[in-house]
């Protein structure tokens, strides 16, 4: 059974329905990922900030939160597209999490910030999380069906 069933309302179930598990969860990933980069255009925390070394050199840290902005935004309306092409939609959401597991994991070489490898594994693991479910084909209606028939 999918937890769609269990929705209170019918327009989430609809919702649901409409963009499978595949977009339901990309929609998820950029809308975490929007509010993220608002946070750091608005106010990043200093522990984000101290770990960013290299990316400073690069761009203000605003420029980095308007990058996870975008790439959340852009993974959302893939994720709500419907089109069965979400490879873009993946990638988007995948760039800033690689882009900032490699910035923590500098910052650990280069001695700016030792504790900054749980920051590292944090958003390396979220990459993978991303590319594994981008891996996953999406559901039929006959094989949710069936799956649901058996449990």
């Amino acid at each position: 059974m999918r937890a769609a069933a269990l929705l209170p309302c019918r327009m989430l179930r609809r919702l649901d329905k409409r963009l499978g598990r595949r977009g339901s969860y990309l929609a998820c990933a950029g809308s975490a990922w929007t509010l993220y980069g608002a946070g750091v255009i608005i106010e990043p925390r200093p522990g984000t900030v101290r770990s960013m070394v290299i990316l400073r050199e690069i761009a203000p840290m605003w420029v980095w939160g308007l990058i996870w902005v975008v790439c959340g935004l852009t993974a959302v309306a893939f994720g709500l597209a419907r089109t069965g092409k979400d490879r873009w939609g993946f990638a988007a959401a995948v760039l800033p999490t690689l882009m900032w597991a490699g910035a923590y994991g500098l910052a650990i070489v280069a001695g700016d910030f030792p504790a900054a490898w749980t920051g590292a594994a944090t958003w390396l693991f979220a990459a993978l999380r991303l590319i594994v479910v981008s891996g996953w084909p999406e559901t039929t209606p006959t094989t949710t069906r069936r799956q649901d028939a058996t449990i």
